[in-house]
């Protein structure tokens, strides 16, 4: 499991996304689950970033991830969300900042 906080160029913060492999062994793993959680203490005002980050929460479709050449897809059973390419989330057109969890929890 990897956790990241997801923040916006400005540094403010949004919330975070979670990655599941379906594989753990693998290393480094090739694709899973993904889910995004809005920060619920403080919620950030609505924006176009955050209405991209709550379509992803809100929805009832399982989210995918895939390791492909140099990023990781992010879709849906229909279609394309968005992707991951070294510290930066593209989702619906919005370019957010990942920092990564995993060591510090």
């Amino acid at each position: 499991m990897h956790y990241f906080s997801i923040h916006t160029q400005e540094g403010d913060h949004l919330g975070f996304f979670i990655m599941l492999p379906d594989n753990e062994s693998e290393n480094p793993p090739q694709s899973g689950r993904f889910a995004v959680k809005l920060q619920s203490e403080n919620p950030p005002q609505e924006t176009a970033a955050v209405r991209a980050l709550a379509a992803c929460q809100n929805t009832g479709t399982p989210l995918y991830w895939a390791l492909e050449k140099d990023h990781v897809a992010l879709f849906d059973d229909n279609a394309a969300l968005g992707r991951i390419r070294g510290e930066y989330l593209t989702l619906a057109g919005q370019t957010l900042v990942l920092n990564d969890l995993t060591g510090t929890l």
